[in-house]
């Protein structure tokens, strides 16, 4: 199904985005042929709106004078008002040619009104109505010719407008159609693959049946095939998985007891073997008829001493303690650890190095904490009789710190390394091999990790890392 799907998928996604695309493209033509229209009709209204304003002004005008009115100043004025917004609305050159030559008539028109002898004189009236007349026909009727012109446009715009929606219609009707067409074709393709794929996987399944139970009914498989098939065959599929789970974890929890009984004997065995030893030694002590030396009952309380540690190990292993944590100076506890295992270091003529870029504090268990590197710390001395340098170097992460304890012994055993934190598993003749499961779990407890290996030259390097926050 997924070579199916991703054959199919990749042109029904390239039409759908061609598609949208088209579609995007269609609508931002007409967008901004609408907004160019809208703008286009929106000045030409003004403008008209302007020309009628300016119209009944005049006309007014003409009927004071034709009343023999005087008083026409305020008029004149409110013809100026108009023409300044004319100027601002007027972006056709005939409207500004018409535009013009009003402004230039209507000065003509103040300069003969100025002109007028005063009520009473000779020519008075016959100058009045030459002046009217002049008003009328230099500058009424060139701003009609505007407001008609304006006209003109604005039915224009209008069937620009109509022109581009029907043509947005047709566009659209393309598209759709494109788009019926093109899911026909896809569709048809895709059941066709279909098709093909559920009797492929009706053969995977019976196939995989088979596997399942060797025994079960043979599974006839046909040319044709549907989904009701394929869901028939599915469950009766899945009833098999499921009975076949059912035993596999039937079998996995049997298998978990045994590991758990093995690994309880090998902790018992390990538990006899750790104490046996030291007991025989104190059996030979107390048997041999002679009395205790004080030699004698140094040996007997070393043995004491090495069965509960042994014991103390297996109590760390089985019952962790829970961990109290608290703010915590990290190279103090490492400060301290060392400065624990500075006398037998110097008997053996090892040199002990902590370094650290500074103080480093965290929320932690101290006493876990100094458990792990003196653990990490006893390992090296016991892989370094003779002398050497153990090294504990303490860094900040971006999120965190890290306690690297290093050594210059011989290193951990190849055959040791990949079992290095498993129960039970030591290069040493006398160790458990818990040490590091009891480091581990401590780290993970912590919310960190602990890793271990070779240097890079020699010896052993492990590194304890630990959440800050």
């Amino acid at each position: 199904m997924s070579g199916l799907r991703i054959r199919y998928l990749i042109p029904v996604v390239l039409i759908s985005f061609c598609l949208v695309v088209l579609c995007a493209v269609v609508a931002g033509s007409l967008f901004t042929q609408q907004a160019a229209l809208t703008g286009i009709l929106r000045e030409n209204v003004e403008s008209r709106r302007a020309a009628v304003e300016l119209e009944e002004c005049l006309t007014d005008l003409i009927e004071l004078e034709d009343a023999r009115v005087e008083t026409v100043a305020v008029l004149h004025n409110r013809v100026d008002v108009h023409f300044r917004h004319l100027r601002t609305v007027s972006d056709q050159t005939e409207e500004q040619r018409l535009l013009g030559q009003m402004e230039g008539a209507f000065a003509e028109y103040l300069r003969r009104w100025d002109g007028i002898p005063l009520r009473g004189e000779p020519g008075h009236e016959t100058a009045r109505k030459e002046v009217t007349r002049y008003l009328e026909e230099d500058v009424l009727r060139p701003c009609q010719r505007f407001k008609v012109y304006n006209a003109a446009r604005i039915e224009t715009s209008t069937e620009n407008h109509e022109r581009t929606l029907r043509q947005l219609a047709w566009g659209m009707a393309g598209v759709g159609g494109l788009g019926a067409v093109a899911g026909l074709v896809l569709g048809y393709g895709f059941a066709h693959g279909l098709s093909r794929s559920i009797r492929r996987l009706r053969v995977q399944l019976a196939d995989a049946a088979g596997k399942l139970d060797p025994h079960a009914a043979e599974l006839v498989i046909t040319e044709q095939g549907d989904f009701k098939d394929l869901h028939a065959e599915a469950e009766r599929l899945g009833a098999r998985v499921e009975t076949m789970v059912q035993e596999l974890q039937q079998r996995e929890r049997e298998v978990r007891r045994a590991e758990q009984l093995a690994g309880l004997g090998q902790l018992a065995a390990g538990v006899a073997h750790e104490i046996r030893n030291p007991l025989t030694s104190i059996k030979m002590l107390v048997q041999s008829g002679e009395p205790l030396t004080a030699e004698d009952l140094s040996v007997i309380e070393s043995e004491v001493r090495r069965m509960e540690g042994s014991l103390q190990a297996f109590l760390d292993y089985a019952r962790p303690p829970k961990a109290e944590r608290r703010p915590t100076e990290l190279v103090a506890v490492v400060r301290r650890a060392f400065d624990l295992l500075r006398p037998r270091a110097e008997r053996q003529q090892v040199e002990l190095e902590v370094r650290a870029d500074g103080e480093v504090s965290l929320t932690a268990d101290p006493s876990q904490l100094h458990q792990v590197v003196v653990n990490l710390g006893l390992n090296a001395l016991d892989a370094m009789p003779n002398g050497g340098t153990l090294t504990a170097t303490v860094r900040r992460l971006n999120r965190g710190v890290a306690v690297e304890v290093s050594d210059t012994g011989p290193g951990i055993s190849p055959d040791i390394l990949p079992r290095l934190f498993e129960p039970f598993a030591s290069g040493k003749d006398t160790g458990l091999g818990l040490g590091l499961v009891v480091c581990k779990r401590i780290a993970e407890e912590h919310g960190g990790s602990i890793r271990g290996g070779n240097g890079q030259t020699s010896g052993a390097r492990f590194t304890l890392t630990l959440p800050t926050s």
